[in-house]
């Protein structure tokens, strides 16, 4: 697509109708501080034979061969079957623009609709969208939602939930001066009774189950609670877990989100990035993004079409449940086209898999001297392990020889400096985790004698 500048006289017009004198005016609430001081330091343009040799040259510093790494918290590494790639790139099944008309896009929307009934059936909810950018953004999406149907205007949430995605639930919740109270922990999971403290005159309680720390929390005790109070349960939930563990439509959450990156998406640096969310029936018409639903043409042929779309930034925008600008369309048939290769069966077993090879981590770790399991509890996927010297120090000198042993807790959580978070998936083998084991412990006796 070519580049089209505004004119002086666009601009001009433009920010009549918005109301500001200039540019400068629109960057008013910015820090001067925090505004550069002189042009940028861009180097000028290069051919394209210097282009290519100057990325190649990037790429190179890259390692990609014997590097093992047990980070998650979040984004897991899952082995992709190939016929994941050679499905997702049938032209039939996506476009790359809005699938505002239904007969020239059946096979978007399609794939659309057949994402939304797989989380359903993960979640036990009655009904899903599509549309969510990523996990973080889908809990504070359903927070807001809560507070819509509540019109209460305080959130709580668990300490427990991913740093990142609280951080996130800040600052969508800003704009709109919610209260927003943090409920501490205790052995790793939510605090029961801090949390019956909290819960008066709450929209929701976001809750991650797995939590950040891999822990299952008591979700039936707390579901009970949350509904007594009459606020709203928002369960953020590992997708993979639910293979194993029970739904939170059947503890009782409102809202059900996720990150859906584990289902046939790579780690990259951080993505791509999928958000799901379900909810009750009762809340479909509060559901951001757009929903997809299944019917029959004149002659009786299957056909499909966007059936609610509250969101749309050109239909009574103002009053719209979110601006979400995306069906996350691609990812959402990646995750698809995954589970409906995986089946049901083949899912359980990745989670056997993953349960398993991460206890048999977390046994390796703590038997190494010094080195202890942070919490007591059954656990999905990572665990936190405690080290006898700073995790920081650790991950830097095991990254220096091809291994990342995890994420680190001391950045987020007060008093875990020694702390670290592991994480293992289907494709770390029984030598990996041994390998890992072993570079700790040497670590670990070299300080101690230093």
């Amino acid at each position: 697509m070519p580049y089209v500048p505004n004119t002086e006289r666009d601009r001009d017009e433009m920010l009549e109708v918005i109301g500001a004198s200039s540019v400068e005016d629109l960057l008013r609430d910015v820090p001067a501080e925090l505004r550069a001081k002189a042009p940028l330091e861009v180097p000028g343009p290069l051919s394209e034979i210097e282009l290519v040799r100057h990325v190649s040259e990037l790429a190179a510093r890259n390692r990609v061969e014997g590097v093992v790494s047990f980070l998650g918290g979040g984004i897991y590494d899952h082995a992709v079957p190939a016929a994941v790639r050679h499905v997702v790139r049938l032209p039939h099944f996506y476009t790359a623009y809005t699938p505002y008309q239904a007969e020239a896009s059946q096979g978007t929307l399609q794939t659309i609709y057949e994402f939304q009934s797989l989380i359903v059936r993960l979640t036990g909810m009655d009904v899903a969208n599509a549309s969510m950018y990523d996990g973080a953004t889908a809990a504070a999406e359903a927070c807001l939602m809560a507070i819509d149907a509540t019109k209460r205007r305080k959130v709580v949430v668990s300490a427990s939930v991913s740093p990142a995605a609280r951080r996130v639930l800040r600052t969508m919740l800003a704009p709109d001066a919610v209260d927003i109270v943090e409920v501490p922990l205790r052995h790793g999971v939510t605090d029961l009774a801090a949390l019956d403290g909290a819960l008066p005159d709450a929209a929701a309680l976001l809750l991650q189950h797995p939590n950040y720390f891999g822990l299952l929390e008591p979700a039936r005790e707390i579901g009970e609670r949350v509904s007594s109070s009459g606020a709203l349960l928002v369960a953020s939930v590992d997708p993979v877990s639910l293979a194993l563990l029970a739904p939170p439509g059947s503890y009782g959450a409102e809202i059900a989100v996720g990150e859906g990156q584990s289902l046939g998406s790579p780690m990259g640096f951080g993505g791509p990035l999928l958000g799901f969310m379900a909810a009750r029936k009762k809340h479909v018409r509060r559901l951001p993004g757009r929903i997809v639903g299944a019917t029959v043409d004149a002659h009786g042929r299957r056909g499909y079409v966007m059936t609610l779309q509250t969101r749309e930034q050109h239909i009574r925008r103002e009053k719209a449940t979110s601006n979400i600008c995306t069906n996350e369309g691609l990812v959402a048939l990646t995750a698809a086209v995954y589970l409906s290769l995986l089946g049901e069966r083949g899912f359980r077993e990745l989670a056997v898999q993953v349960t398993s090879k991460a206890h048999y981590a977390a046994d390796a770790l703590s038997r190494i001297a010094g080195v202890r399991l942070c919490f007591p509890g059954a656990f999905f996927r990572e665990f936190a392990v405690e080290l006898p010297v700073d995790a920081g120090r650790v991950r830097d000198e095991l990254a220096r020889a091809g291994i990342w042993p995890g994420i680190p807790c001391g950045r987020d959580y007060d008093g875990m400096d020694r702390s670290l978070l592991v994480s293992v998936t289907e494709t770390h083998s029984r030598a990996d985790i041994d390998s890992l084991a072993s570079a700790l412990e040497a670590i670990i006796a070299t300080r101690r004698v230093s």
